[in-house]
């Protein structure tokens, strides 16, 4: 049996930063947004709306502030917006917004360039920020040893030049301010595509394609911003993995898991869920890759070629609307439909709402597993294709792969140990929600990085 040098895994947080006095906090973003946002809107040749405040004094506001604010009442973000950022970027009332550009044709192409503009701005100033960061090389009196791989949330080299770490044992999962291109940042709730047919409205038989249906429209355009803005964790996941086998990173022989200056914030939560399950005994690797989450019924449907048959692709796309229709009542439980006349076009239109949400939500989520078993499939091939291993029959997952192209690994005697620092009480609550959520025991709580790294000390 094969194994690899790797005996801790080390992931590393905005906090791990921070404590290294690093200025790398959401508030600093707000600051640097506040002073270039103009600047870098007027480079870019973005549309500028003008507001005026209580005092009759106008000010200048982008497409940032009327998509991610109310647009009936823009104003400067508050201060919680990019404290909370990678949160709130999946608050888009597609209600507000729609009834704000209206029905017509100018407005609809307003509504797509506001979205685009919005998107594109927000990733624009967060790249330029991360670029102004600058890491002094320096003794941090710890050294990660050469049996630790680190998995670095954060874009800053912080780990090599403070903890004598060899890059090649550093993975930046959100990538790196060296490239701005592989920086990732966002929330993590709508990972799958718009459907083509909601714009093209092939799936409505009986209409003039040519006829305009606003409301349609609009969800388009705003579910196509929330699969922009969104982490694609599962696709993270599957480089990781690749990352694994490239490196010679065995999961098998991880013995300890430290997470430094970390906030477990719900974005992220698929990553850690997929950590724990992967450093536990006996995980099947299948069962936990996309296909594993593939209702064999779904299966059953698929045509001979692999392709959606035309009435589950139309069952489908219904499932598809229904579900975008009620982001605004997943945004704010208590909302208003503020389109009541909906119901008429359900009815003419296929009578979406005989499903359930919870049909909805389960049909769009098999969606997306479908074609990430797909995209899945093609980084194993990209793999096999490097290292001249056939995929076996059956093997639908990155980690399991691995096993083949090594000969073998040993198999895990015992769970891997967590170690995670906190930096407050509510940061200590939050972990343990999670924990609680994994079911995840066996895990020591410190409350500084510095404890919790103590045996790295020189």
């Amino acid at each position: 049996m094969s194994r690899s040098k790797y005996r801790n895994l080390i992931i590393i947080g905005n906090g791990f930063d921070c404590w290294q006095g690093i200025p790398t906090s959401y508030e600093k973003f707000r600051l640097y947004y506040a002073a270039h946002i103009e600047d870098v809107a007027e480079k870019l040749g973005c549309s500028f709306y003008t507001i005026m405040d209580e005092a009759g004094v106008e000010k200048r506001i982008t497409a940032v502030e009327l998509i991610y604010g109310n647009p009936f009442d823009p104003d400067y973000l508050e201060s919680d917006f990019f404290w909370n950022l990678e949160a709130r970027l999946d608050r888009i009332d597609d209600q507000i917004i729609s009834l704000y550009f209206g029905r017509e044709k100018e407005g609809l192409e307003k509504l797509n360039t506001a979205v685009d503009e919005a998107t594109l701005l927000i990733r624009r100033l967060f790249c330029d920020w991360v670029g102004t960061l600058d890491i002094s090389s320096k003794n941090s009196g710890y050294k990660f040893s050469d049996d630790c791989f680190v998995i670095n949330f954060n874009y800053t080299d912080t780990v090599e030049k403070r903890f004598e770490v060899n890059p090649d044992n550093v993975y930046h999962i959100h990538g790196s301010a060296k490239n701005a291109e592989s920086i990732i940042v966002g929330h993590a709730t709508h990972p799958e595509k718009p459907f083509d047919e909601l714009m093209e409205r092939r799936f409505m038989k009986s209409v003039d394609p040519s006829k305009r249906l606003p409301r349609i429209d609009a969800l388009y355009a705003v579910e196509n911003a929330l699969y922009k803005t969104d982490k694609h964790t599962a696709d993270n996941i599957d480089q990781l993995c690749k990352i694994f086998v490239e490196r010679n990173v065995h999961i098998e022989d991880i013995e300890n898991i430290y997470v430094l200056g970390h906030s477990f914030a719900q974005a992220d939560y698929d990553y850690f869920e997929f950590i724990d399950r992967v450093s536990r005994c006996g995980c099947d690797f299948d069962r936990i890759a996309p296909v594993g989450h593939l209702d064999v019924g779904l299966l059953s449907l698929l045509s001979a070629s692999n392709e959606f048959s035309e009435d589950l692709l139309m069952e489908m796309i219904m499932l598809n609307i229904e579900y975008a229709m009620h982001h605004r009542e997943r945004l704010i439980s208590d909302a208003e439909d503020l389109f009541p006349e909906l119901k008429e076009m359900d009815e003419r239109y296929g009578g979406m709402r005989e499903y359930s949400d919870v049909d909805a939500a389960k049909a769009v989520k098999q969606r997306f597993w479908f074609e990430q078993a797909a995209r899945t499939r093609k980084v194993m091939e990209e793999i096999a294709g490097k290292y001249h291993v056939p995929i076996p029959e059956g093997c639908h997952s990155i980690l399991g792969y691995m096993d083949y192209k090594d000969h073998g690994h040993d198999l895990r005697r015992k769970n891997a140990q967590w170690h995670i620092s906190f930096y407050s009480p509510d940061d200590k609550k939050q972990i343990e929600r999670v924990m609680k959520s994994l079911q995840l025991k066996r895990y020591t709580l410190y409350p500084s990085i510095d404890e919790c790294i103590a045996r790295f000390s020189t």
